[in-house]
């Protein structure tokens, strides 16, 4: 199964200003909480959000600077803006939504709710393995890696046959988008860096087997 959405949210310490860390948490998001945008990017190293949140309106901030951040860090991430009630709202196609403060956490969580329905539209499940395209995240027994889209394209071409062996040169021409499959020794580099980022043990791989004289076979 694939994880619940993944929010991080820049929220300031504000006494006047709505606040809803605790309130996301209660309905059962991973959370990600950081007073700062800078605190935010840094969070990134180790955090990969579905959806960025900034509540500007607890920043002393209209928000547009930390959009920018986010959106040149993380372009194909989602972001929410929050601004308080007498923040006059810019429109900026870096924002996917704006909310302007007084709301319910209701009307947060039902927007969340149309972002996660939106971007499971497009995911691939197998098993314990998933696999998100568009941010290129993949997911395997928990472990969260972020591939490079080569690897991302090798991997979906695997998982829409699952338990299939996969002859080398049809993958090669699938992935790489050729004809010439005299030497596909990058197929295997590449199959290798699967494994590394994937497999608990890439040297003894559970996930990606080698079929010997044909090709790959993912065993889900």
């Amino acid at each position: 199964m694939a994880e619940s959405l993944k929010v991080l949210l820049i929220e300031g310490k504000r006494k006047i200003a709505r606040r809803f860390a605790s309130d996301l948490e209660k309905k059962g998001y991973s959370l990600q909480v950081e007073n700062s945008g800078s605190k935010g990017l840094d969070a990134l190293k180790h955090f990969s959000p579905d959806v960025v949140v900034i509540n500007a309106a607890s920043l002393r901030t209209n928000g547009l600077r930390l959009v920018n951040w986010f959106h040149n860090s993380l372009p194909s991430t989602p972001l929410c803006l929050i601004v308080s009630e007498d923040e006059p709202v810019v429109e900026t196609e870096n924002v996917n939504f704006f909310l302007r403060l007084p709301f319910t956490v209701q009307k947060l969580v039902n927007r969340l709710r149309t972002l996660e329905n939106n971007s499971r539209k497009g995911l691939l499940e197998r098993g314990d393995l998933v696999l998100n395209p568009d941010s290129r995240i993949a997911i395997y027994k928990n472990k969260e890696v972020r591939l490079t889209p080569r690897q991302c394209d090798l991997l979906g071409k695997m998982m829409q046959k699952p338990g299939e062996v996969l002859r080398r040169e049809d993958l090669f021409k699938a992935v790489w988008e050729t004809d010439y499959v005299e030497d596909t020794r990058t197929l295997d580099v590449h199959i290798s860096w699967l494994r590394q980022a994937l497999e608990d043990d890439p040297h003894h791989p559970e996930l990606i087997k080698t079929i010997r004289g044909k090709g790959y076979l993912l065993k889900i």
